[in-house]
């Protein structure tokens, strides 16, 4: 069977942007062309999908998370950093707001055995926040609160073998655990970095990664009670790094701002960078460059996605060019992407062969 990665698809922390707000509109829709797009052709072409109804579309939100409902591909909800959350049950076609107490969202999650059941983080007023909702989203409850403004919870995720458990990880670099859906909650580390993406693999309980922004990945093979590459915690001493098990990288990649995990080998990382796209064959221990086409490593690498049917098609965005292999990264071919802004989440469909998306946010 093969394993599901779990993303916690969060944008990195340029958290400011403007959208268009038109009056009595929500915040972030206009009649452009879209915030969310859609191929059906396996990334050869793709057409923005983002109408509200008639009049609008979310074509100024800044989208910056994505999840599919675990039974059924067709229905999406996405969160944006100034527009709210909204939800698809027609393949993107149509989009419907989601009433979430913050305008502002950051992490979103879904349980894997009940798609009516979400967690999302947000700020509200000034303080980080994170919700549960049992009923799609009609209403919510918090479940946990930032003592202070300032800090904003980049990374939220849900066990996919026990949605019970979850991961946050904030801007400041601390990282929280809950093992009953967020009725209590649990310091794991403070890491040297904000927390902007948190993978979990079905099957493998214990395993948890996490991307920090900018330093690097870090792992866990017991639930994040010890971490790989200790010299990432804040105040890790010598003596509290000697069960590290990280060894001299092959490649020391730079600029790291994105993650994704191969679906069917827990050990497979792919990051993405300023400099280019890297890989992992051992939970991040070592890394060596994938010959990607030279001008693309010019531009930030924000999103990459693996087909979870076909772990050797690998594609990912950089600047105005969606790129795709099919023989694990040594040949690509090229699409251009009519787009004014960054890509934040490139996704592929589990159950539809060919079906993939990714959606925009300004950095």
């Amino acid at each position: 069977m093969l394993k599901k990665l779990v993303m916690a698809a969060v944008g990195t922390l340029m958290l400011s942007g403007c959208s268009l707000t038109l009056p009595g509109s929500i915040p972030g829709t206009s009649l452009g062309q879209g915030s969310i797009w859609k191929s059906t052709d396996s990334g050869t072409t793709y057409e923005p999908k983002a109408d509200i109804d008639a009049q609008k579309k979310i074509s100024a939100a800044d989208v910056v998370s994505f999840v599919f409902h675990p039974d059924d591909d067709q229905t999406i909800y996405i969160g944006t950093l100034g527009s709210g959350l909204f939800k698809t049950t027609d393949g993107a076609e149509h989009w419907v707001p989601i009433t979430f107490p913050p305008i502002k969202n950051y992490g979103l999650a879904i349980d894997q055995k009940n798609g009516s059941r979400l967690f999302a983080s947000g700020v509200l007023g000034t303080i980080a926040k994170i919700y549960r909702t049992e009923d799609g989203g009609d209403n919510w409850k918090e479940i946990y609160t930032e003592p202070g403004k300032g800090t904003v919870i980049t990374s939220l995720v849900s066990h996919p073998d026990d949605p019970d458990i979850l991961y946050a990880g904030t801007s400041a670099g601390v990282i929280i655990k809950s093992v009953d859906g967020g009725g209590t909650w649990k310091n794991l580390a403070l890491v040297k970095g904000p927390v902007t993406k948190i993978a979990l693999q079905r099957g493998e309980k214990e395993r948890v990664a996490l991307l920090i922004l900018n330093q690097g990945v870090i792992t866990s093979t017991n639930g994040g009670t010890t971490w790989n590459d200790l010299t990432k915690i804040a105040g890790a001493s010598s003596a509290s790094n000697q069960n590290s098990v990280v060894d001299a990288p092959e490649t020391t990649p730079q600029g790291i701002i994105s993650l994704a995990g191969d679906p069917t080998d827990a050990n497979v990382f792919y990051i993405g960078s300023t400099t280019g796209l890297f890989k992992s064959t051992d939970s991040g221990k070592t890394w060596t460059t994938l010959p990607i086409i030279e001008s693309s490593k010019n531009l930030p690498i924000r999103a990459i996605a693996i087909n979870p049917n076909n772990s050797l098609e690998i594609s990912y965005a950089a600047g105005q060019a969606f790129y795709k292999s099919l023989d694990g990264g040594t040949h690509w071919a090229t699409t251009q992407l009519e787009i004014d802004r960054g890509v934040s989440t490139l996704q592929y469909s589990k159950s539809q062969p060919g079906v993939l998306y990714f959606t925009l946010r300004k950095y």
